[in-house]
């Protein structure tokens, strides 16, 4: 069944990438011919800008006019030129607001700022972000002296059973005043509030007079639910979050064995 598919949006982290971390050769293959087709490519991650730039270069983004979207949907970067074409950071008290959170549930911090990965603490968690991102960290007396001007993206970090105990009881709490999101378990992310993946979708399509039923969005976590939600076409993968794959049109193959590239052939290229 091949549905009139324009662009296709995708999570990195359990979704294109396999366990090592990898595009399959097979999937660029299979991602290069819906390129050929005129089928927009967009990369949404959780992830900062610079971790991201690899995999598109992997894909020739920047020769096929593809888009990024990092930090959750906080940045939009156009690739053929390198521009961001729109940056939202969180607010002041927002930042403050997060600091106080992690201090009263003690609750391990970081941030981004100046292409590093910045907390105050040694920790196991900003450790495996060091690791997954490639990006320097940097270690700091006190996390606010980072945050002297306003950041996209905080996560805080914890065992994630507790974690999610603190996720439940501070929606509440932070309500509409921030975005709040699981990616990784121990991983939970505050971006402004007009900040999600599927507003900087709606985003790029309006830019590219691209409608959002023309959208395919593939994804496994908490922090793709949106997109998956908003779009034409949600899919997500066997080894996503059971909850998200309540909202799939269509539930792919795992990041293992080429789920997106499954997902594209059947849906976008009808092979």
């Amino acid at each position: 069944m091949i549905k009139d598919i324009k662009m296709i949006v995708m999570d990195l982290d359990d979704t294109l990438l396999n366990d090592e971390l990898q595009i399959s050769d097979y999937t660029k293959k299979v991602i290069s011919n819906a390129q050929k087709k005129g089928i927009v490519i967009v990369l949404a991650s959780g992830r900062p800008t610079l971790s991201m730039l690899k995999y598109a270069q992997e894909l020739n983004l920047a020769e096929n006019n593809g888009y990024i979207i990092s930090y959750n949907g906080a940045v939009l970067i156009e690739c053929s030129t390198g521009k961001e074409l729109a940056t939202t950071p969180l607010t002041m008290e927002n930042m403050e607001f997060v600091t106080k959170i992690a201090r009263d549930n003690k609750l391990f911090i970081q941030t981004y700022v100046d292409n590093c990965v910045v907390t105050d603490k040694e920790n196991q968690y900003t450790s495996f972000e060091g690791k997954l991102t490639g990006i320097p960290i940097k270690l700091i007396d006190d996390i606010k002296d980072a945050m002297t001007k306003e950041v996209v993206k905080i996560i805080l970090m914890e065992d994630p059973i507790y974690l999610k105990e603190v996720e439940n009881k501070l929606k509440p709490i932070v309500g509409d005043s921030m975005m709040m999101n699981i990616s990784k378990p121990f991983f939970l992310e505050f971006t402004n509030r007009a900040v999600d993946k599927d507003k900087t979708v709606t985003n790029l399509c309006s830019l590219l007079n691209i409608e959002k039923e023309s959208v395919m969005a593939i994804g496994d976590s908490f922090n793709d639910l949106s997109m998956i939600k908003g779009c034409g076409f949600g899919v997500v993968m066997s080894n996503g979050h059971d909850e998200v794959k309540k909202h799939a049109k269509h539930i792919t193959h795992c990041n293992n064995t080429d789920g997106v590239a499954t997902a594209i052939n059947r849906f976008a290229l009808a092979v």
